[in-house]
């Protein structure tokens, strides 16, 4: 298991120097934003009936993809589905309670701090206690031996709940009469508390227990909760920054929660949940940056793919099991097909061996290059597959993600976990890039800014670009004062045209200068580390940042882009799959309201892969697809446009 990074149980710390970087909060999730701005049929929270009670037994592992907890299991929609804050999960995804509402906005009841206030609830649907169905009808009580767990974790990589807030678990009993031989008294509904953690930074949490996640087994033995209306729910309580630091007044105390889970017949001793599974998602196959300028890494392809990636795969049962790993990346309409196959191993148990370490499947090589063209951007869909090898087996996994290469340098993903800044006025920041092709032409700069509580970002800043000094930034070689914006599109970036265009030469830098003490609070990406290129001068002196991540700045090159122009948008096509599972026939699939309105459905194309990777279904786009010659097992379904700038994934499990 990798070490802690240090600097992220420190980098959310309030320091008193004078002159400083400082890393905060959110105030906007732009994930959630845009989902509930795209989606405006979606139902208030309050609108949300739950007039069907579902069945055990009850799981999530809030692994589908989606943002929103599934409407099949939860009856609120205020808690951020994702697999950005949780660190080393069970599997990859969780659940994350913090300070921001289902709409992306920070609480309108939140309040400064010191105060606590409640944020995030998470309630499960009404569930089925009184009765189990499964072989056959039958009434359920304590006797049953039910148990309610769950995994969770604080802080992950967003920032540390303080000691005064706290995770909580209730259960709900319903209205009921409570009998005596000389009385019935009726009770009303009640939310009891069984359950509640203290808040506390990852480190000391870590060092409690030796793990990220810690799991929390729940016996259910009132005899009250066995009813057709029973239900949970998880909430936390938040406290801001007081109202002398407004600019700390952001998304804060975030929890995680993992793989819970509900059902009859368990013990204290049931914490074994079999699987084989990733951590985490797939990472780029550059060695440096997440995306780059195609023409750029066509120019010295060989240095710029890493010769390995790092793939976190974990067995999470008792027993060893002998399983294939492999990945393909594949170019859109399949003009291009690489492959790497690591072979079989037996995979130890995730419980004494920790994660995988065997090399082929940890370390994967990377045995070629991307293709070189001539064209001005590329995709690539990297397709990541682990699988029991066992006849009948079901333990397995599927991730994947697209390689892109487009008109700009990201270090980042696009997801921005918390926002950087300097103080005071005069501080300078750095960013540094290198080019393969030189000399070439910076056309624009996309930025991503946080928005604050109480906009006390959106001041006039200088935009600069320097040239190279051995190793650090020298010569500004462009400044134009502009003011912070905010955008409320899809990838949330804002464009800043140069002019004139800047000619560049190997290595140069963006950043800024600032005219104010106010912290501009840029997008920072805590998953991605490029803190190696990241400057700062507050003193008179350039230094390394002292913060692991990247900053969400891109600068954009080569020939002229449109004015206005933000930045190439990469959708995600949203989709459901009905029934899942499913046993023998057709599903269909239904597109949700938030995909693009002017979608050309008859330019999608379907691809069903088993766990081998193998594409068992190629067609057109169909809303109902017959699988009744598909055997039982896990499939991943894939939607996409001729271009792969849009794609959608989803699970699917057929049952024999």
């Amino acid at each position: 298991m990798r070490p802690y990074t240090i600097f992220l149980l420190l980098l959310f710390s309030v320091t008193t120097l004078t002159a400083q970087e400082v890393l905060t909060g959110l105030q906007i999730n732009p994930v959630v934003k845009q989902k509930f701005i795209a989606n405006d049929r979606l139902k208030s929270v309050k609108e949300m009936t739950d007039t069907l009670p579902i069945q055990l037994p009850f799981f999530d592992d809030f692994s589908s993809n989606g943002i929103y907890p599934s409407p099949l299991r939860w009856s609120d929609r205020y808690a951020f589905e994702n697999n950005d804050f949780p660190y080393f999960p069970p599997n990859l995804g969780a659940i994350t309670l913090d300070a921001i509402n289902d709409s992306g906005m920070l609480y309108s009841h939140a309040v400064p701090g010191p105060a606590a206030f409640v944020a995030d609830y998470l309630t499960s649907r009404y569930i089925r206690l009184d009765t189990l169905f499964t072989p056959a009808p039958r009434p359920l009580g304590p006797s049953d031996s039910v148990y309610l767990s769950f995994y969770y974790q604080p802080q992950g990589r967003g920032r540390p709940p303080q000691t005064s807030d706290s995770l909580i678990l209730e259960f709900f009993r319903p209205a009921h009469d409570s009998i005596s031989p000389t009385d019935t008294i009726p009770l009303p509904d009640q939310w009891n508390r069984v359950w509640f953690a203290k808040g506390m930074a990852l480190d000391t949490f870590y060092f409690q227990g030796n793990q990220y996640f810690r799991q929390v087994m729940i016996p259910l033995r009132d005899p009250s909760y066995f009813t057709d209306r029973f239900r949970f729910r998880f909430f936390n309580y938040v406290s801001l920054a007081s109202s002398s630091e407004p600019s700390w007044q952001s998304n804060t105390d975030q929890w995680n929660i993992d793989n819970v889970y509900l059902n009859c017949d368990r013990n204290l001793n049931d914490t074994i949940h079999p699987e084989i599974r990733f951590i985490e998602r797939p990472p780029a196959m550059l060695k440096k940056y997440q995306e780059m300028p195609y023409l750029q890494y066509c120019d010295d392809p060989t240095n710029e793919v890493s010769d390995s990636i790092n793939i976190l795969i974990s067995n999470r049962d008792l027993l060893s099991h002998v399983s294939n790993y492999r990945y393909y990346v594949t170019a859109p309409g399949g003009t291009s097909s690489k492959s790497y196959n690591g072979g079989n191993y037996a995979i130890p148990t995730f419980y004494y061996n920790g994660y995988v370490n065997y090399q082929p499947f940890a370390h994967p090589p990377v045995p070629f290059i991307f293709p070189i063209g001539l064209e001005d951007t590329a995709s690539f869909l990297m397709t990541h597959i682990v699988r029991d090898t066992a006849t009948g087996s079901v333990l397995g996994d599927t991730m994947q993600a697209w390689q892109r290469f487009r008109n700009y340098y990201a270090y980042d993903d696009g997801t921005p976990e918390a926002g950087y800044g300097l103080t005071p006025a005069g501080s300078k920041l750095a960013y540094r890039f290198r080019l393969n092709r030189s000399p070439d032409t910076l056309r624009a700069i996309h930025v991503y800014f946080n928005q604050t509580l109480t906009h006390a970002n959106q001041q006039w800043f200088y935009l600069c670009v320097w040239n190279d000094n051995a190793g650090i930034p020298g010569d500004t070689i462009y400044s134009d004062l502009v003011l912070t914006s905010f955008a409320d599109s899809l990838n949330q970036f804002v464009t800043y045209h140069l002019y004139p265009p800047v000619r560049i030469t190997g290595t140069f830098y963006i950043g800024w200068i600032q005219t104010t003490n106010d912290n501009l609070n840029v997008g920072f990406d805590t998953y991605n580390n490029s803190q190696d290129e990241i400057f700062y001068n507050t003193m008179g002196q350039w230094n390394n940042s002292f913060f692991s991540g990247s900053l969400m700045m891109r600068p954009v090159v080569g020939k002229a882009i449109p004015l206005g122009t933000g930045e190439i948008p990469h959708d995600r096509l949203s989709f459901v799959l009905s029934p899942n599972p499913v046993s023998s026939g057709r599903m269909t699939i239904r597109l949700e309201d938030g995909n693009r309105c002017n979608l050309r459905k008859d330019l999608l194309s379907l691809t069903v892969y088993n766990l081998t990777g193998q594409a068992v279904i190629r067609s057109a786009f169909t809303p109902s697809v017959d699988v009744s010659a598909l055997p039982g097992g896990i499939y991943l379904v894939v939607l996409s446009d001729r271009e792969g700038t849009l794609t959608g994934t989803a699970k699917l499990v057929i049952t024999p």
